[in-house]
Protein backbone atom coordinates (compact mmCIF):
# COMPACT_ATOMS: atom_id res chain seq x y z
CA UNK A 1 0.00 0.00 0.00
CA UNK A 2 1.57 3.24 -0.86
CA UNK A 3 2.14 5.69 1.90
CA UNK A 4 -0.32 8.81 2.29
CA UNK A 5 0.61 12.56 0.70
CA UNK A 6 0.95 15.58 2.82
CA UNK A 7 1.95 18.34 0.25
CA UNK A 8 -1.47 19.64 0.85
CA UNK A 9 -0.89 19.62 4.75
CA UNK A 10 2.63 20.98 4.88
CA UNK A 11 1.07 23.90 2.46
CA UNK A 12 -1.64 24.68 5.09
CA UNK A 13 0.92 23.93 8.16
CA UNK A 14 3.65 27.04 6.82
CA UNK A 15 0.74 29.35 6.10
CA UNK A 16 -0.13 28.81 9.58
CA UNK A 17 3.56 29.01 10.94
CA UNK A 18 3.84 32.06 8.31
CA UNK A 19 1.19 33.75 9.80
CA UNK A 20 2.55 33.15 13.50
CA UNK A 21 6.05 35.17 12.36
CA UNK A 22 3.64 37.96 10.32
CA UNK A 23 1.09 38.83 12.89
CA UNK A 24 2.41 36.98 16.35
CA UNK A 25 0.11 39.58 18.55
CA UNK A 26 -2.57 37.84 17.19
CA UNK A 27 -1.89 34.88 19.48
CA UNK A 28 -2.65 34.29 23.11
CA UNK A 29 -0.02 31.32 23.57
CA UNK A 30 1.78 29.06 21.09
CA UNK A 31 4.82 27.04 21.59
CA UNK A 32 6.53 25.81 17.61
CA UNK A 33 9.53 23.18 17.83
CA UNK A 34 11.15 22.72 14.43
CA UNK A 35 14.05 20.41 13.86
CA UNK A 36 15.21 20.43 10.26
CA UNK A 37 17.79 16.66 9.57
CA UNK A 38 19.86 17.85 6.02
CA UNK A 39 23.36 17.72 4.64
CA UNK A 40 24.40 16.27 7.88
CA UNK A 41 23.51 18.69 10.18
CA UNK A 42 20.51 19.47 12.55
CA UNK A 43 18.93 23.02 13.00
CA UNK A 44 16.88 23.26 15.70
CA UNK A 45 14.17 26.41 15.64
CA UNK A 46 11.64 26.97 18.97
CA UNK A 47 9.50 30.01 20.05
CA UNK A 48 7.28 30.17 22.81
CA UNK A 49 4.63 32.67 24.12
CA UNK A 50 3.21 31.71 27.54
CA UNK A 51 1.71 34.53 29.62
CA UNK A 52 2.54 37.52 27.77
CA UNK A 53 6.32 36.04 27.43
CA UNK A 54 7.95 35.47 24.09
CA UNK A 55 11.15 33.40 23.81
CA UNK A 56 13.30 31.68 21.30
CA UNK A 57 16.48 29.80 20.36
CA UNK A 58 17.71 28.25 16.86
CA UNK A 59 21.42 26.28 16.91
CA UNK A 60 23.21 23.70 14.09
CA UNK A 61 24.60 21.16 15.10
CA UNK A 62 27.22 19.16 13.07
CA UNK A 63 27.01 15.44 12.92
CA UNK A 64 30.41 15.35 11.44
CA UNK A 65 31.72 17.59 14.28
CA UNK A 66 29.84 17.04 16.72
CA UNK A 67 29.91 21.13 17.32
CA UNK A 68 26.71 23.29 18.09
CA UNK A 69 26.53 26.72 16.96
CA UNK A 70 23.39 29.20 17.89
CA UNK A 71 21.92 30.57 15.20
CA UNK A 72 19.58 33.91 14.19
CA UNK A 73 16.41 32.96 14.20
CA UNK A 74 15.48 34.09 11.23
CA UNK A 75 18.29 32.33 9.33
CA UNK A 76 17.07 29.21 10.79
CA UNK A 77 13.09 29.89 9.65
CA UNK A 78 14.60 30.49 6.46
CA UNK A 79 15.99 27.26 6.23
CA UNK A 80 12.85 25.81 7.28
CA UNK A 81 10.73 27.95 4.79
CA UNK A 82 12.72 26.08 2.12
CA UNK A 83 11.66 23.29 3.34
CA UNK A 84 8.54 23.50 2.82
CA UNK A 85 8.62 24.85 -0.36
CA UNK A 86 9.83 21.10 -1.62
CA UNK A 87 7.41 19.22 -4.16
CA UNK A 88 5.99 16.71 -2.09
CA UNK A 89 5.84 14.79 1.55
CA UNK A 90 5.69 12.09 3.82
CA UNK A 91 4.87 11.61 7.31
CA UNK A 92 6.57 9.01 9.70
CA UNK A 93 4.43 6.88 12.08
CA UNK A 94 7.08 7.27 14.61
CA UNK A 95 7.41 3.14 14.91
CA UNK A 96 11.03 3.20 13.72
CA UNK A 97 13.81 4.14 16.48
CA UNK A 98 17.29 3.59 16.25
CA UNK A 99 18.68 4.09 19.53
CA UNK A 100 22.26 5.95 18.09
CA UNK A 101 21.03 9.78 17.15
CA UNK A 102 23.46 9.58 13.66
CA UNK A 103 22.18 6.01 13.04
CA UNK A 104 18.90 6.99 13.51
CA UNK A 105 19.24 10.63 10.80
CA UNK A 106 21.14 8.78 8.43
CA UNK A 107 18.12 6.49 8.22
CA UNK A 108 15.29 8.94 8.36
CA UNK A 109 17.50 10.87 5.68
CA UNK A 110 18.53 7.54 3.49
CA UNK A 111 22.35 8.45 3.99
CA UNK A 112 21.76 12.18 3.72
CA UNK A 113 19.98 12.12 0.60
CA UNK A 114 16.14 13.57 1.38
CA UNK A 115 15.83 16.52 4.33
CA UNK A 116 13.61 15.64 7.07
CA UNK A 117 11.58 17.74 9.65
CA UNK A 118 9.88 17.09 12.73
CA UNK A 119 7.35 20.26 13.61
CA UNK A 120 5.51 20.62 17.21
CA UNK A 121 2.99 23.52 16.74
CA UNK A 122 0.48 24.30 19.42
CA UNK A 123 -1.18 27.39 19.20
CA UNK A 124 -4.28 29.25 20.56
CA UNK A 125 -5.47 32.88 18.87
CA UNK A 126 -6.88 35.13 20.73
CA UNK A 127 -10.51 35.13 20.93
CA UNK A 128 -10.74 31.61 19.75
CA UNK A 129 -12.04 28.94 22.82
CA UNK A 130 -9.84 25.75 21.20
CA UNK A 131 -6.01 25.49 21.48
CA UNK A 132 -5.04 23.98 17.79
CA UNK A 133 -2.05 21.43 18.01
CA UNK A 134 0.24 19.17 15.77
CA UNK A 135 3.26 17.24 15.48
CA UNK A 136 4.48 15.32 12.70
CA UNK A 137 7.68 14.74 11.38
CA UNK A 138 8.19 14.63 7.33
CA UNK A 139 10.79 13.98 4.58
CA UNK A 140 10.66 16.39 2.03
CA UNK A 141 11.14 14.80 -1.78
CA UNK A 142 11.02 16.94 -4.97
CA UNK A 143 7.60 14.79 -6.41
CA UNK A 144 5.37 12.25 -5.86
CA UNK A 145 7.94 9.66 -8.17
CA UNK A 146 10.62 10.32 -5.79
CA UNK A 147 8.57 10.20 -2.58
CA UNK A 148 7.30 6.20 -4.32
CA UNK A 149 11.04 5.70 -4.69
CA UNK A 150 11.99 6.53 -0.72
CA UNK A 151 9.26 4.58 0.44
CA UNK A 152 10.51 1.38 -1.52
CA UNK A 153 13.77 1.83 -0.99
CA UNK A 154 13.98 3.74 2.68
CA UNK A 155 11.74 2.28 5.20
CA UNK A 156 10.37 -0.90 6.26
CA UNK A 157 6.24 -1.14 5.87
CA UNK A 158 4.50 0.42 8.57
CA UNK A 159 7.01 3.55 9.19
CA UNK A 160 5.23 5.51 6.85
CA UNK A 161 1.86 6.27 7.08
CA UNK A 162 -0.71 4.94 4.96
CA UNK A 163 -3.56 6.80 6.02
CA UNK A 164 -5.10 10.25 6.90
CA UNK A 165 -5.95 11.62 9.07
CA UNK A 166 -3.04 10.02 11.12
CA UNK A 167 -3.05 9.93 14.84
CA UNK A 168 -0.73 7.63 17.18
CA UNK A 169 0.34 8.21 20.78
CA UNK A 170 3.81 10.17 19.38
CA UNK A 171 2.46 12.19 16.20
CA UNK A 172 -0.81 13.61 14.94
CA UNK A 173 -2.11 15.91 12.25
CA UNK A 174 -3.89 18.73 13.60
CA UNK A 175 -6.66 18.28 16.67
Amino acid sequence: MAAALYRDYIVDLKARIDDLHANAERYQTYELTMELLGQKNLVSYSAKKAKGLTEGLSYRRDFATGQDVQMQQQGAYALFSGFFNLGQFLAFTGQEREQDAKQFAELLTDNWQYPTCAVHFVYRQKGQPKTMSTRMHFVGLNGEAEAAAYEQKAHRAGSMVQHRPFSSNLFWEWK
